[in-house]
């Protein structure tokens, strides 16, 4: 197999400010919804969203926080259930970033893209099942929202193998992707 590009997420500045970005404009379009459920609820005179108080927002913060471990964790089972028997999982932190690595653990295209899609999937999810089950529909927009705009990594990424037909394959790199092609 060739390399034909990689990407360097944890180095790389341009990346970096694509996912700032790209993170401030689902944390925006999270606050733009519950401004307009909020309005909502003003206009109609019925309750929509929850109440606020200091409790809520510290749940929040603290659900929020569980979920950066558990999103890496939910890429570490996709690895594991997605690769080769021999994948080996590793862990780590850079620059305020958690990160999965199975560093070269070469995966089909489709198979990387599951992974790094899992926790954006798995995690969400969990957030719009514990609105429903709490009658919390701004704890389920707000933490869907916080964990999506953590989540830009992994989109940026999936977003290049996915215009990058020509890579029908996918190896873990320490700092990023690796797009591979069979000769």
């Amino acid at each position: 197999m060739r390399v034909i590009g990689t990407v360097n997420v944890l180095e790389d500045a341009g990346m970096q400010r694509s996912m700032v970005r790209a993170s401030w404009a689902i944390l925006a379009a999270g606050a733009g919804v519950a401004l307009v459920l909020w309005l909502v609820s003003l206009a109609s005179g019925r309750r929509v969203l929850e109440p606020v108080s200091l409790g809520w927002v510290l749940g929040l913060a603290a659900a929020s926080l569980v979920a950066l471990p558990v999103h890496e964790l939910v890429h570490a089972a996709a690895f594991v259930l997605l690769g080769a028997g021999d994948v080996r999982v590793s862990f780590g932190f850079k620059d305020f970033m958690l990160y999965t690595s199975a560093n070269g653990a070469v995966l089909p295209r489709g198979r990387f893209m599951a992974v790094l899609l899992a926790p954006s999937v798995v995690v969400t999810a969990l957030f719009a099942l514990a609105g429903c089950v709490w009658h919390a529909p701004l704890f389920a927009l707000l933490g869907g929202a916080f964990h999506l705009a953590g989540c830009t990594g992994d989109l940026g990424m999936v977003h290049i193998i996915r215009v990058t037909p020509a890579a029908s394959f996918v190896r873990d790199s320490p700092v990023g992707i690796d797009l591979l092609t069979e000769e």
